[in-house]
Protein backbone atom coordinates (compact mmCIF):
# COMPACT_ATOMS: atom_id res chain seq x y z
CA UNK A 1 0.00 0.00 0.00
CA UNK A 2 2.39 2.53 -1.23
CA UNK A 3 1.58 6.14 -1.83
CA UNK A 4 3.87 8.84 -3.09
CA UNK A 5 3.83 11.65 -0.56
CA UNK A 6 3.88 15.08 -2.12
CA UNK A 7 2.46 16.42 0.18
CA UNK A 8 -3.81 25.98 1.50
CA UNK A 9 -8.61 28.90 2.16
CA UNK A 10 -6.56 32.12 1.86
CA UNK A 11 -7.79 34.97 4.08
CA UNK A 12 -9.15 38.05 2.43
CA UNK A 13 -5.77 39.65 2.38
CA UNK A 14 -3.67 40.96 -0.49
CA UNK A 15 -0.02 40.72 -1.25
CA UNK A 16 1.36 44.19 -2.00
CA UNK A 17 0.42 44.57 -5.64
CA UNK A 18 -1.13 48.05 -5.48
CA UNK A 19 -0.61 50.99 -3.20
CA UNK A 20 -4.31 51.68 -2.84
CA UNK A 21 -7.53 49.73 -2.74
CA UNK A 22 -10.82 51.23 -3.77
CA UNK A 23 -14.34 50.01 -3.80
CA UNK A 24 -15.44 49.22 -7.29
CA UNK A 25 -18.59 50.69 -8.71
CA UNK A 26 -19.15 47.66 -10.92
CA UNK A 27 -21.29 49.27 -13.58
CA UNK A 28 -18.99 52.10 -14.64
CA UNK A 29 -15.81 50.10 -14.13
CA UNK A 30 -16.84 46.84 -15.76
CA UNK A 31 -19.68 47.55 -18.16
CA UNK A 32 -23.22 46.22 -18.28
CA UNK A 33 -24.38 43.81 -15.65
CA UNK A 34 -25.08 40.13 -16.19
CA UNK A 35 -27.76 37.88 -14.72
CA UNK A 36 -28.95 38.21 -11.13
CA UNK A 37 -26.57 36.42 -8.77
CA UNK A 38 -28.17 33.44 -7.12
CA UNK A 39 -28.06 32.99 -3.35
CA UNK A 40 -25.19 30.89 -2.10
CA UNK A 41 -27.57 28.61 -0.27
CA UNK A 42 -28.94 27.33 -3.56
CA UNK A 43 -25.58 26.14 -4.84
CA UNK A 44 -23.68 25.11 -1.72
CA UNK A 45 -20.72 26.73 -0.02
CA UNK A 46 -17.24 27.39 -1.36
CA UNK A 47 -15.01 26.13 1.45
CA UNK A 48 -17.20 27.98 3.95
CA UNK A 49 -16.58 31.30 2.21
CA UNK A 50 -18.54 34.29 3.53
CA UNK A 51 -20.11 35.68 0.35
CA UNK A 52 -21.28 38.84 2.14
CA UNK A 53 -17.64 39.78 2.57
CA UNK A 54 -17.13 39.44 -1.18
CA UNK A 55 -19.83 42.02 -1.84
CA UNK A 56 -18.13 44.47 0.54
CA UNK A 57 -14.57 43.83 -0.60
CA UNK A 58 -12.46 46.56 -2.16
CA UNK A 59 -11.01 45.61 -5.53
CA UNK A 60 -7.42 46.85 -6.02
CA UNK A 61 -6.92 49.18 -8.97
CA UNK A 62 -4.45 46.77 -10.57
CA UNK A 63 -7.03 43.97 -10.55
CA UNK A 64 -9.83 46.26 -11.76
CA UNK A 65 -7.72 47.50 -14.66
CA UNK A 66 -6.96 43.95 -15.79
CA UNK A 67 -10.63 42.99 -15.56
CA UNK A 68 -11.49 45.92 -17.84
CA UNK A 69 -8.88 44.64 -20.31
CA UNK A 70 -10.56 41.22 -20.31
CA UNK A 71 -13.34 42.87 -22.32
CA UNK A 72 -11.02 44.68 -24.72
CA UNK A 73 -11.64 44.56 -28.45
CA UNK A 74 -8.05 43.36 -28.85
CA UNK A 75 -7.54 39.60 -28.50
CA UNK A 76 -3.92 40.20 -27.53
CA UNK A 77 -4.97 42.55 -24.72
CA UNK A 78 -7.50 40.00 -23.46
CA UNK A 79 -4.90 37.24 -23.47
CA UNK A 80 -2.31 39.41 -21.71
CA UNK A 81 -4.82 40.42 -19.02
CA UNK A 82 -5.78 36.75 -18.50
CA UNK A 83 -2.14 35.74 -18.06
CA UNK A 84 -1.56 38.62 -15.66
CA UNK A 85 -4.53 37.69 -13.45
CA UNK A 86 -3.37 34.08 -13.33
CA UNK A 87 -0.02 35.04 -11.84
CA UNK A 88 -1.03 38.11 -9.82
CA UNK A 89 -0.20 37.69 -6.10
CA UNK A 90 -3.67 38.35 -4.72
CA UNK A 91 -6.04 36.04 -2.89
CA UNK A 92 -8.50 34.09 -5.04
CA UNK A 93 -11.26 35.65 -2.96
CA UNK A 94 -10.48 39.04 -4.50
CA UNK A 95 -11.19 37.59 -7.96
CA UNK A 96 -14.36 35.98 -6.62
CA UNK A 97 -15.38 39.40 -5.29
CA UNK A 98 -15.14 40.76 -8.84
CA UNK A 99 -17.56 38.05 -10.00
CA UNK A 100 -19.89 38.50 -7.03
CA UNK A 101 -20.13 42.29 -7.43
CA UNK A 102 -21.14 41.78 -11.06
CA UNK A 103 -21.14 44.28 -13.90
CA UNK A 104 -19.10 42.02 -16.22
CA UNK A 105 -19.89 41.16 -19.79
CA UNK A 106 -19.81 37.51 -20.86
CA UNK A 107 -16.24 37.66 -22.13
CA UNK A 108 -14.97 39.14 -18.88
CA UNK A 109 -16.93 36.73 -16.72
CA UNK A 110 -15.91 33.61 -18.62
CA UNK A 111 -12.28 34.66 -18.59
CA UNK A 112 -12.44 35.36 -14.85
CA UNK A 113 -13.88 31.90 -14.27
CA UNK A 114 -11.10 30.39 -16.36
CA UNK A 115 -8.49 32.32 -14.38
CA UNK A 116 -9.91 31.06 -11.09
CA UNK A 117 -10.04 27.49 -12.35
CA UNK A 118 -6.39 27.62 -13.37
CA UNK A 119 -5.31 29.24 -10.08
CA UNK A 120 -7.15 26.71 -7.93
CA UNK A 121 -5.96 23.64 -9.81
CA UNK A 122 -2.36 24.73 -10.39
CA UNK A 123 -1.49 26.47 -7.13
CA UNK A 124 1.88 25.09 -5.97
CA UNK A 125 1.76 22.21 -3.52
CA UNK A 126 4.23 21.19 -0.88
CA UNK A 127 6.03 17.87 -0.91
CA UNK A 128 7.89 15.83 1.68
CA UNK A 129 9.16 13.19 -0.70
CA UNK A 130 8.40 9.70 0.60
CA UNK A 131 6.60 6.53 -0.27
CA UNK A 132 4.47 5.25 2.57
CA UNK A 133 2.02 2.68 3.83
CA UNK A 134 -0.09 2.29 7.00
CA UNK A 135 1.95 1.73 10.13
CA UNK A 136 2.02 -1.68 11.76
CA UNK A 137 -0.68 -2.78 14.17
CA UNK A 138 -0.55 -0.82 17.38
CA UNK A 139 0.69 2.45 15.88
CA UNK A 140 -1.58 5.16 14.51
CA UNK A 141 0.43 6.82 11.76
CA UNK A 142 2.12 6.20 8.42
CA UNK A 143 5.24 4.16 7.79
CA UNK A 144 8.02 5.55 5.58
CA UNK A 145 9.01 2.85 3.09
CA UNK A 146 11.21 4.97 0.79
CA UNK A 147 12.68 8.47 0.73
CA UNK A 148 12.85 10.21 -2.64
CA UNK A 149 16.08 11.78 -3.84
CA UNK A 150 16.40 15.59 -3.88
CA UNK A 151 13.35 16.18 -1.70
CA UNK A 152 13.35 17.14 2.03
CA UNK A 153 12.66 13.63 3.33
CA UNK A 154 16.10 12.57 2.13
CA UNK A 155 17.67 14.79 4.81
CA UNK A 156 15.32 14.34 7.78
CA UNK A 157 13.48 11.01 7.54
CA UNK A 158 14.56 7.38 7.34
CA UNK A 159 12.98 4.22 6.01
CA UNK A 160 11.15 2.64 8.94
CA UNK A 161 10.16 5.95 10.54
CA UNK A 162 6.50 6.22 11.54
CA UNK A 163 5.04 9.72 11.13
CA UNK A 164 2.53 10.36 13.93
CA UNK A 165 1.76 14.09 13.62
CA UNK A 166 2.13 17.02 11.24
CA UNK A 167 2.08 20.49 12.79
CA UNK A 168 0.48 19.06 15.92
CA UNK A 169 -2.33 17.21 14.10
CA UNK A 170 -2.43 13.42 14.29
CA UNK A 171 -2.40 11.16 11.25
CA UNK A 172 -4.44 8.01 10.73
CA UNK A 173 -4.00 7.37 7.01
CA UNK A 174 -1.80 8.25 4.06
CA UNK A 175 -4.63 10.47 2.80
CA UNK A 176 -4.42 12.52 6.01
CA UNK A 177 -0.78 13.21 5.32
CA UNK A 178 -1.37 14.06 1.66
CA UNK A 179 -4.17 16.49 2.53
CA UNK A 180 -2.12 18.30 5.17
CA UNK A 181 1.08 18.61 3.16
CA UNK A 182 -0.35 19.44 -0.27
CA UNK A 183 -2.45 22.29 1.14
CA UNK A 184 0.83 23.95 2.05
CA UNK A 185 3.29 25.42 -0.43
CA UNK A 186 6.94 24.76 -1.26
CA UNK A 187 9.12 26.56 1.27
CA UNK A 188 6.53 26.42 4.07
CA UNK A 189 7.94 25.16 7.36
CA UNK A 190 6.53 21.93 8.73
CA UNK A 191 6.94 20.00 12.00
CA UNK A 192 6.61 16.25 12.33
CA UNK A 193 6.50 13.94 15.32
CA UNK A 194 8.12 10.65 14.37
CA UNK A 195 8.74 7.25 15.93
CA UNK A 196 12.16 5.99 14.80
CA UNK A 197 13.08 2.31 15.29
CA UNK A 198 15.94 1.56 17.68
CA UNK A 199 17.39 -1.79 18.78
CA UNK A 200 15.06 -3.78 21.03
CA UNK A 201 17.70 -3.84 23.80
CA UNK A 202 17.92 -0.03 23.96
CA UNK A 203 17.75 0.94 27.67
CA UNK A 204 14.57 2.59 28.87
CA UNK A 205 14.87 6.36 28.87
CA UNK A 206 12.70 9.45 28.24
CA UNK A 207 11.50 9.32 24.65
CA UNK A 208 11.93 5.56 24.26
CA UNK A 209 8.65 3.81 23.39
CA UNK A 210 8.16 0.03 23.60
CA UNK A 211 5.23 -1.60 21.86
CA UNK A 212 6.23 -5.16 22.73
CA UNK A 213 9.35 -7.10 23.64
CA UNK A 214 10.69 -6.96 20.09
CA UNK A 215 9.90 -3.38 19.03
CA UNK A 216 11.37 -0.21 20.45
CA UNK A 217 11.23 3.33 19.07
CA UNK A 218 12.64 6.72 19.87
CA UNK A 219 10.35 9.75 19.70
CA UNK A 220 11.89 12.30 17.33
CA UNK A 221 10.70 15.78 16.35
CA UNK A 222 11.83 17.02 12.94
CA UNK A 223 11.34 20.47 11.40
CA UNK A 224 12.06 21.38 7.78
CA UNK A 225 10.94 23.33 4.71
CA UNK A 226 8.68 21.58 2.21
CA UNK A 227 9.84 20.81 -1.28
CA UNK A 228 7.79 21.05 -4.47
CA UNK A 229 5.16 18.57 -5.62
CA UNK A 230 6.20 19.36 -9.20
CA UNK A 231 9.47 17.50 -8.64
CA UNK A 232 7.48 14.28 -8.39
CA UNK A 233 6.40 14.62 -12.02
CA UNK A 234 2.68 14.20 -11.26
CA UNK A 235 -0.06 16.03 -13.16
CA UNK A 236 -1.70 18.19 -10.45
CA UNK A 237 -5.07 18.11 -12.23
CA UNK A 238 -5.24 14.36 -12.88
CA UNK A 239 -6.01 11.26 -10.83
CA UNK A 240 -8.40 13.07 -8.53
CA UNK A 241 -9.81 9.86 -7.10
CA UNK A 242 -6.36 8.93 -5.84
CA UNK A 243 -5.48 12.28 -4.32
CA UNK A 244 -7.65 14.00 -1.69
CA UNK A 245 -6.15 17.45 -2.34
CA UNK A 246 -6.87 17.20 -6.07
CA UNK A 247 -10.44 16.18 -5.24
CA UNK A 248 -10.79 19.17 -2.89
CA UNK A 249 -9.52 21.58 -5.55
CA UNK A 250 -11.79 20.20 -8.25
CA UNK A 251 -14.77 20.44 -5.89
CA UNK A 252 -13.86 24.09 -5.26
CA UNK A 253 -13.81 24.76 -9.01
CA UNK A 254 -17.22 23.12 -9.39
CA UNK A 255 -18.62 25.25 -6.54
CA UNK A 256 -17.24 28.42 -8.12
CA UNK A 257 -18.82 27.45 -11.41
CA UNK A 258 -22.15 26.58 -9.77
CA UNK A 259 -22.34 30.10 -8.36
CA UNK A 260 -21.06 32.26 -11.22
CA UNK A 261 -21.05 30.15 -14.39
CA UNK A 262 -23.55 29.20 -17.07
CA UNK A 263 -22.06 26.78 -19.61
CA UNK A 264 -19.30 24.62 -18.18
CA UNK A 265 -17.69 24.11 -21.58
CA UNK A 266 -16.93 27.82 -21.91
CA UNK A 267 -14.36 27.73 -19.10
CA UNK A 268 -13.36 24.10 -19.25
CA UNK A 269 -14.64 23.10 -15.84
CA UNK A 270 -13.64 19.55 -15.00
CA UNK A 271 -16.60 17.23 -15.65
CA UNK A 272 -17.81 14.70 -13.07
CA UNK A 273 -15.21 11.99 -12.64
CA UNK A 274 -15.86 8.63 -14.28
CA UNK A 275 -12.37 7.16 -14.10
CA UNK A 276 -12.04 3.99 -12.00
CA UNK A 277 -10.75 4.32 -8.47
CA UNK A 278 -7.10 3.49 -8.04
CA UNK A 279 -6.03 0.82 -5.64
CA UNK A 280 -4.27 2.10 -2.52
CA UNK A 281 -0.97 0.69 -3.77
CA UNK A 282 -0.85 3.09 -6.73
CA UNK A 283 -2.60 6.15 -5.31
CA UNK A 284 -0.82 9.45 -5.88
CA UNK A 285 0.45 11.01 -2.70
CA UNK A 286 2.87 13.60 -1.35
Amino acid sequence: MLAMLAVGTAAMLLAPVAAAQVRVDAKPRFGNGVKQIRSLGSVGSIDGLDVKSLRRSAIPDLVADKVVQLGSGSFEDRENATASLRSMPVADEILMAVLEQGGLDEEQRNRMLGVLRWRVLHRPRGAVGIRMEPAATGIRGVLVTEVIKDLPAERVLRVGDVILEINGAGLATSSDLISKVQRLQPGDQIRMKVLRPVPADTPDAPGIVRLDRDRAFEEVDVEFLLGSYEKLGNDPTASALGNPETMRRRSRVEAIWARWGTDAASVGVVPPLVEPEKSPSTADGP
